[in-house]
């Protein structure tokens, strides 16, 4: 069975879409030509940066944003990715970046990281993150809003327990009370009828 005019260009067709993405598949506000994702220079920061990357994505261009760190596992859910551009970010060495930090250490083309600098916090400004421990980027962490709020919501229930303990010892006593009243109560009239089969047995 031979091929006309129109089944040949649709075969050429459907030979050459692997080769393009569709418009689709290309996170805003990046270009992507074929696999490579291009969001170089376009005002990102941990905001505002894709949640998600194609996952045939095998270079990613992320240089001169506002990033001062990924979120955990962007860079992992991309088997193919084989170079990130990250350079020019203003990079916060801090317990956040240990992701990052661990995904370099995984690969073999040290050379296209080395301009990977910290700009804060002051003590570690100017080090190269590859070349950080992990210990020195968690130690840079200082207590943030989750710690203040997991502090927050122990106390919380340190008062509501200690509120809960009071309301008991109130409880017994006045239950204390009650049985303290009842007894009298029985006392004063059970006395009459004692005193009364007291006179009758003594006559």
């Amino acid at each position: 069975m031979g091929f006309g005019p129109r089944g040949a260009l649709s075969l050429l067709l459907l030979l050459l879409a692997p080769l393009s993405r569709p418009a689709a598949g290309c996170p805003a506000p990046c270009r992507c030509a074929g696999t490579r994702v291009d969001c170089g220079r376009r005002g990102l920061t941990w905001a505002s940066l894709p949640a998600a990357f194609p996952p045939d994505t095998t270079e990613l261009v992320l240089t001169g944003n506002n990033l001062t760190a990924l979120p955990p596992g962007l860079l992992d859910a991309l088997p193919a990715l084989r170079a990130a551009h990250l350079g020019a970010n203003p990079w916060r060495c801090d317990c956040r970046l240990v992701p990052l930090r661990a995904w370099l250490a995984g690969r073999q083309e040290r050379a296209l990281y080395r301009d990977l600098r910290c700009a804060a916090p002051l003590a570690l400004r100017g080090r190269v993150l590859s070349y950080l421990a992990e210990e020195e980027l968690r130690a840079a962490c200082a207590p943030g809003a989750l710690c203040w709020g997991a502090l927050a919501a122990q106390l919380v229930l340190l008062g509501l327990g200690l509120l809960h303990a009071l309301l008991l010892a109130l409880l017994l006593c006045r239950l204390r009370r009650l049985r303290a009243s009842a007894r009298a109560r029985t006392a004063s009239l059970t006395a009459p009828l004692v005193a009364e089969l007291a006179g009758a047995s003594e006559s």
